[in-house]
């Protein structure tokens, strides 16, 4: 259960320039997109979807809202408040709903990496995932190659757990990655400074 005196926690969205919606049916082209960019083919273990199966897939989802324990996974848009656009997305799987544990990934569209939205829509990420969901622990994996995305996760907080050895395979070769979490007391002692 969520304690109340964490209900006066300051919303990222107020000030951010991004916000995470539900996708849509219509956001399929622009996945497919983002799935094809370099940054992502070279560090992320996608298989390819095309348009139409990416569409199916999203046609299945509902509505994102935390809790919900009868699902394990969830996914968002990131799209920029100024002009609507969306530039990434954002998903999350619950590894245990009993345990509180959730793996958190996400990809910012290659033009608009370095311009700070990935740090705000995370920094929404972790407020919906321990506030809404109420999870205790959040986890995250990058390759250790991904020298951005490891840096992207310790200024948000996550804390390095250690490597994990030919973890995936992308492009035909297994690739280490690192492990990384943040706990409950660990994002809300860092909000409150």
């Amino acid at each position: 259960m969520i304690q109340p005196i964490y209900s006066a926690v300051p919303s990222p969205e107020s000030v951010s320039r991004v916000y995470l919606r539900d996708p849509t049916p219509a956001d399929a082209q622009a996945m497919h997109d983002w799935r094809r960019e370099e940054a992502v083919v070279e560090h992320q273990p996608l298989i390819y979807l095309n348009p139409d199966q990416i569409r199916a897939d999203l046609e299945k989802l509902t509505t994102n809202t935390l809790p919900d324990y009868s699902k394990d996974r969830f996914q968002w848009i990131i799209e920029r408040k100024e002009t609507n656009d969306a530039i990434g997305w954002m998903t999350l799987s619950i590894r245990t709903w009993e345990h509180l544990i959730g793996e958190i990934g996400y990809s910012v569209s290659q033009k608009h990496h370095q311009k700070g939205y990935g740090t705000e829509a995370l920094q929404m990420m972790l407020r919906k995932v321990f506030l809404e969901a109420g999870l205790y622990r959040v986890e995250a994996k990058c390759a250790v190659d991904n020298v951005a995305s490891a840096r992207l996760l310790e200024k948000v907080g996550f804390q390095k757990e250690g490597t994990l050895r030919e973890y995936f395979n992308i492009r035909g070769r297994r690739c280490d990655h690192f492990m990384y979490s943040v706990l409950r007391h660990e994002y809300f002692g860092r909000i409150r400074r």
